[in-house]
């Protein structure tokens, strides 16, 4: 007997213009309003309990291709915060319901149910991603960088320098970009879309920044006119262990940590350890550190994007505002 699972492909989407038998086509219809299917794009849903297993970024991969496979022109590429999403590129807060694809035209964009299809007077020779066309990584970092916030900007461009992955992917294959390539392809963008923004971004990413949270802060501590810290700095403490400081300034002999929630909930960033024993183990590292430095503070995410509650962090820890 011929089920909806006989139909769906290697990602689990199910189509309904693959589907050719009736009886097949009101099992879909019948599961979507039962909530079994989640409909992602017009005519293609996913089984409820493979989407209810993905990360945020994934569900908006599962999007993506949903919306598009089989529905590009030909010069048609993903692009933006989309292309990002595919290249595994670190952007925080949420993904966004709709999907960004672009086309070497003149002109405005349009959009189509969830697709919004842009036009570009640049052209892009375009990359392949797990079997879609999107704008290369270089492209996709100038146009975040251009067409988004600094922090946004930053936190790409440290992460494509670095090579780092959103939701920590290494199943995703992707070498870190040279500094020279994401540069010259802000400079091609028109200064209508950034072109300046996106070329400070550059300028200013650091492949040392560890995740999206620190690249927050460097440019908080920059906003707030701080001289720039020194990056994953090793510390030999006396029983042996060597812990890296995330911002160290030896003039003031002053650390500062970013402490995000996931290195405490997430089980893929815990080692194996408990929550409790991370929390030990952080413990005996900030002691650690503390006996080798001036001053000590640590910054979470609300602070991170804040100059007015990192600055009172600081200054409250001892740290001296030039």
């Amino acid at each position: 007997m011929i089920t909806l699972s006989d139909y769906a492909d290697d990602r689990g989407l199910i189509r309904v213009a693959t589907i050719n038998d009736p009886g097949v086509r009101a099992q879909t219809a019948a599961g979507a309003r039962r909530g079994e299917l989640v409909r992602l794009a017009r005519g293609c849903y996913l089984p409820t309990t493979l989407w209810d297993s993905l990360e945020p970024d994934a569900r908006y991969r599962a999007r993506i291709r949903a919306a598009v496979t089989g529905r590009l022109a030909p010069d048609e590429l993903v692009c933006g915060i989309s292309a990002a999403a595919m290249w595994r590129l670190p952007v925080s807060g949420r993904w966004p319901a709709s999907v960004h694809t672009v086309r070497p035209r003149h002109g405005g964009g349009r959009r189509s149910g969830i697709v919004t299809r842009h036009s570009s007077s640049v052209p892009d020779p375009g990359d392949w991603v797990e079997g879609l066309p999107v704008t290369t990584l270089a492209r996709t970092v100038a146009d975040l960088a251009g067409g988004h916030s600094r922090y946004v900007g930053v936190s790409v461009a440290d992460a494509a320098l670095a090579g780092l992955f959103a939701s920590d992917d290494y199943s995703f294959s992707r070498k870190p970009a040279e500094r020279a390539l994401l540069a010259a392809e802000a400079e091609r963008l028109p200064l209508s879309a950034g072109r300046t923004r996106a070329l400070s971004a550059v300028a200013f990413a650091d492949a040392r920044s560890a995740n999206v949270g620190e690249s927050r802060v460097r440019v908080t501590l920059d906003r707030l006119g701080v001289p720039a810290p020194e990056l994953q700095t090793p510390f030999v403490v006396p029983s042996g262990k060597t812990y890296f400081a995330d911002f160290w300034w030896p003039d003031q002999r002053f650390i500062l940590e970013f402490d995000g929630k996931r290195k405490y909930l997430d089980p893929r960033y815990r080692g194996g350890r408990t929550a409790d024993e991370v929390v030990y183990d952080e413990k005996v590292r900030e002691d650690a550190l503390r006996a080798e430095v001036r001053g000590f503070a640590r910054a979470d995410w609300d602070e991170a994007g804040s100059p007015e509650r990192l600055g009172a962090r600081l200054r409250q820890a001892g740290f001296v505002f030039p």
